[in-house]
């Protein structure tokens, strides 16, 4: 063969594979196609809702506004045609046009209940994001029994001052009862409508044991920053943090910090959002704890939070990574952690009324690495462990905001010094209220 043959068969075959179509291109003539059938039958809703949906997936919300407006010419009693359009003004941030829409929608008799269901709370969301004030609120209290409220070590054996030694049983574990309250809240004053706004966040918790009163908890936690909209689906947030902890009804810590966080939006699918946060703690000795100044120091959090749903599967993460830096060295320590949710939500009727359920199993896993032995425990042996996470959550609406929740926890750490080798069993229950 010579080599002009050859060149022109390789000429050739190359001619050939670019006439062939990509996927792509095949896709794009079948929308074209779809394009051309509509202006041809502008009568025939079935292809002009056709085309409508096949602009959405492809996200050109223009193309498939004017399909579906086109359709309200032709039949303006088109109930479902004006929620899509009013879901499509909606994604485009025109919350009159959409407001409008949606409330044609269910005008008459004759509009499906689950038509209206979906337009109701699309205006509900419209009135939320037009209005310059949000805020939500979440309160919970109730009745806890933990198997080692004072997370006392497994066994009696211990390690002290690198040999074995038997602790005295006072300081093993010990069940207990306690009372609980819980509040956060969040605030936001909107600068406009893009999603600039100023946040505060709130909270606070108190738990006070029935025996155990050295572990009476206090706590509060405020932040108040600064979020930056990029666009409709994406912002940041500078803020800062303050803390107080109490513990055996002394100061136990506080704190100050800073943090910064990010968070987008992934279609239609769910959320996602990073932060960094770093604060500095003073620890505060006390009768209780009279070494707790050593842990003084800055620790600084990384963490990636996602909430995705599809279709009936929902599910949240937490993965995060710390690293605390403490005057003591034995004290610092690394740790990096991940926690999981599935929460599914039914409905059941009770006496003859609808109530709302959300059942969530939760699992997670830290692994902590300290920087230095602590003498007093053993001179030779860097203290790590590895925490377990095993648990639910179910909540039932009672009557409109307020409802019962309960929980259980199981919590397991494996350490390499069985001084901190412990497991926990809780459960508690309590009413909620949400704003």
């Amino acid at each position: 063969m010579s080599a002009v043959a050859a060149m022109l068969i390789a000429v050739s075959g190359a001619s050939a594979q670019e006439a062939k179509p990509t996927p792509a291109a095949v896709v794009q003539q079948g929308y074209d196609a779809l394009f051309n059938q509509m202006y041809q039958q502008p009568a025939n809703l079935d292809v002009s809702f056709t085309f409508a949906h096949a602009a959405v997936e492809r996200g050109d919300y223009e193309a498939a506004i004017g399909a579906l407006e086109r359709m309200l010419f032709f039949n303006p009693d088109l109930p479902r045609v004006k929620l899509e359009l009013g879901v499509l003004y909606f994604k485009l941030a025109s919350y009159e046009i959409a407001r409008g829409y949606l409330a044609d929608a269910i005008k008459g008799g004759n509009v499906p209940d689950d038509i209206r269901a979906q337009v109701m709370a699309y205006l509900a969301e419209i009135d939320r994001r037009m209005s310059k004030h949000e805020y939500s609120v979440f309160m919970h209290g109730g009745m806890r029994y933990q198997t080692n409220a004072n997370i006392g070590p497994n066994s009696l054996q211990v390690r002290a001052l690198g040999q074995d030694a038997i602790l005295d049983p006072r300081f093993g574990r010990k069940p207990d009862w306690n009372a609980f309250q819980t509040i956060t809240a969040a605030y936001a004053y909107k600068l406009n409508l893009r999603g600039d706004a100023i946040e505060t966040t709130f909270l606070g918790y108190n738990s006070r044991q029935f025996t155990q009163s050295q572990f009476n908890l206090g706590l509060l936690e405020g932040t108040i920053g600064h979020r930056v909209g990029l666009g409709q689906s994406a912002s940041f947030k500078y803020y800062a943090i303050g803390d107080k902890v109490w513990l055996g009804d002394y100061s136990y810590f506080s704190a100050l910090g800073g943090g910064l966080s990010a968070r987008s939006t992934i279609g239609d699918n769910g959320l996602i959002e990073g932060y960094v946060e770093t604060r500095h703690r003073k620890f505060s000795d006390s009768t209780y704890y009279p070494t707790a100044g050593t842990q003084t120091g800055d620790l600084t959090t990384a963490a990636i939070t996602t909430d995705f749903r599809f279709g009936p599967v929902h599910w949240t993460t937490r993965g995060g990574y710390d690293v605390n830096k403490a005057v003591a060295d034995y004290n610092s320590y690394k740790r990096y952690s991940i926690d999981m949710a599935f929460p599914v939500q039914f409905v059941v009727p009770v006496f003859g009324q609808p109530h709302q359920f959300v059942v969530a199993p939760t699992i997670g896993y830290s692994r902590s690495t300290y920087d230095a032995p602590n003498f007093i425990v053993d001179p030779t042996t860097a203290r790590r462990e590895d925490e377990y996470r095993y648990g639910a959550i179910l909540d039932a609406q009672i009557a409109g905001n307020v409802g019962l929740r309960t929980q259980v926890l199981y919590t397991k750490i494996d350490s390499n010094l069985p001084n901190y080798r412990t497991n926990n069993l809780s459960a508690s229950m309590g009413p909620t209220v949400r704003f």
